[in-house]
């Protein structure tokens, strides 16, 4: 039995924490949160045995194999930092930290203590994504001509005194959510994302463009967070030499290829039989699940590392830096 506990216990930690403790072999032991009474009554919920308002204390518990980092970015570096010099392996929510030193520290500690770590970005685990990318590499669509992903965001959630608001503690936009982008298209291409310009409405807006240089090809992440739920829209996509590919969600549902042959456009459509939410949880029981391999296998490499992390956490503060438009919305 794999004991985990758990830092950090918000909307989001409480789904994490629910699809994790669904796997055989894992026992949820503990969970630290800065309000008693809120932590008491979340660990009650969620039949959690004990509950702690002194994280610290979980990462020297010898009972405790793996810990869960759910807190804002700006709290993973420390805490990912103790608990891998206390022998304790790390599923990481993303981003990996708010600076580059930041996630060297935490890649040096996993490094000189042995311990094996997994970042919760989750779209290298998504069996489209892996179909697409295999097409991709198969090289029927020719060479990358263009790449694109819009995310019109609920902001439903996030009032203004929301930690995602603060830049000092969740690194703006990009860093936050855009992370995740520069991470899925750096594995789809097999290159890392160039920055090369940024536009926007801070703290609300980013429009990065990019370049992957040896594609010789362009692309551009947009990112909104300013819609209600019910208007919340994203989609991207891929132009190549001889076909497209195309997706609705950051978390699709299908993605559609289509391809030239001869004078014939043949199209392609691959399907899930899940809805969004069923879909997001077997995804972080993927993610979670490969840590577990790793933990039993140290020869094994995990799909979402430390490394890959990192790059796509450069590319998002590189993007931040050269954002050019820091105009009041009107």
């Amino acid at each position: 039995m794999v004991k985990v506990a758990a830092i950090g216990y918000g909307s989001f930690g409480s789904f994490v924490l629910g699809a994790i403790g669904e796997l055989p072999d894992v026992q949820i032991l503990a969970v630290a949160g800065r309000d008693a009474k809120r932590v008491r009554s979340f660990a009650q919920r969620m039949q959690i045995p004990q509950w702690t308002t002194d994280w610290e204390t979980l990462v020297c518990d010898p009972q405790v194999d793996v810990i869960c980092v759910l807190t804002p970015p700006h709290t993973h570096a420390r805490i990912a930092v103790a608990a891998a010099q206390n022998g304790k392996h790390l599923f990481l929510e993303k981003p990996l930290a708010l600076s580059l030193p930041e996630a060297d520290e935490i890649i040096s500690a996993v490094e000189h203590h042995g311990v094996r770590a997994v970042v919760n970005h989750i779209m290298r685990y998504h069996p489209l994504y892996e179909w697409l990318k295999g097409v991709i590499a198969s090289g029927e669509l020719g060479s990358v001509r263009k790449v694109w992903f819009v995310n019109f965001a609920s902001s439903e959630g996030l009032p203004p005194e929301h930690w995602f608001w603060n830049e000092e503690k969740s690194g703006g936009v990009l860093v936050e959510h855009g992370v995740h982008f520069y991470h899925l298209f750096a594995w789809l291409l097999d290159e890392q994302p160039v920055p090369i310009a940024t536009f926007g409405h801070e703290p609300f807006e980013a429009w990065s463009i990019v370049r992957f240089p040896s594609h010789d090809a362009y692309g551009e992440f947009y990112h909104c967070f300013d819609k209600p739920a019910a208007l919340e829209r994203n989609f991207g996509g891929i132009a190549f030499e001889r076909g497209y590919a195309a997706f609705e969600g950051w978390l699709p549902l299908s993605v559609k290829v289509e391809r030239l042959q001869g004078r014939t456009v043949i199209v392609e459509e691959k399907h899930l039989p899940y809805d969004k939410t069923s879909l997001y949880r077997w995804l972080i029981q993927q993610a979670f699940s490969d840590l577990l391999t790793a933990i039993r296998n140290p020869n094994h490499q995990v799909k979402s590392d430390l490394k890959s992390a990192r790059n796509a956490l450069a590319a998002a503060l590189r993007a931040r830096e050269l954002q050019s438009s820091h105009l009041p919305h009107k």
